[in-house]
C-alpha cells in the first residue's frame, strides 16, 4: 500500500526501517510511548493494526511513522495511536494526518477515529484541532512517565465531521 500527498509517501513499514523509527521515537520520547523491536514487529505482524511508515518524497528518506489499531472494531471505530515526525514545522504532520484521515474514513470504511494526546503537548492539540479532531474529555493524571503523572486529552472526528472539511 502506498499513499501519497505532494510532499510525502505512506508505506508499510518493513522490517528494516524499525531501528531507524525507534531512533526517531527515542528523540520524541517526550510526547510518545516506546516501542522496542519486537513491539514494532507485532504491529507490522498484526491483522488489527498497521503500520505505517513517512517518507520524504523529494530525498526518499524516512521521517516517521503512523500507527492506527482497531482495524477490525466492530464499532468502525480506529485509533490513531500513533504518528512521530522527525522534522517539526515542514507540513509532514499535517500532510499525513490528511492521508490517514482518507484512507481510515474511505479506504476501511471508519465511522470514527480517536486518539489520545498528551495534555501538554499543545502542538499537537492545536494541530489535530486544525485537522477537524475534536476533544472528547481528559483522563487526569492517567499514565506514569518518570515518576510523575500526566493527563491524555481524547480526541476524535466522525466520518460526517471529515466530509464537510473534504
Amino acid at each position: 500500500m502506498i499513499l501519497e500527498r505532494d510532499k510525502i509517501k505512506l508505506e508499510l513499514t518493513q522490517l528494516d526501517n524499525i531501528l531507524n523509527i525507534i531512533q526517531i521515537e527515542r528523540k520524541n520520547s517526550e510526547f510518545i510511548g516506546q516501542y522496542d523491536f519486537e513491539r514494532h514487529r507485532a504491529v507490522i505482524e498484526s491483522d488489527d493494526e498497521i503500520h505505517l511508515s513517512i517518507f520524504n518524497k523529494s530525498n526518499n528518506s524516512l521521517i516517521g511513522h503512523i500507527i492506527l489499531a482497531g482495524l477490525e472494531n466492530t464499532n468502525d471505530s480506529i485509533e490513531f495511536r500513533r504518528i512521530v515526525i522527525s522534522k517539526k514545522g515542514c507540513g509532514f504532520g499535517k500532510a499525513s494526518i490528511d492521508l490517514i484521515k482518507k484512507y481510515c474514513f474511505e479506504n476501511l470504511k471508519a465511522h470514527r477515529i480517536w486518539l489520545d494526546v498528551y495534555s501538554d503537548n499543545v502542538r499537537a492539540i492545536g494541530l489535530y484541532k486544525c485537522q477537524g479532531f475534536r476533544i472528547d474529555g481528559l483522563l487526569r493524571d492517567s499514565v506514569k512517565q518518570n515518576g510523575k503523572y500526566r493527563s491524555l486529552v481524547i480526541m476524535s472526528i466522525l466520518k460526517n465531521d471529515f466530509e464537510k472539511i473534504f
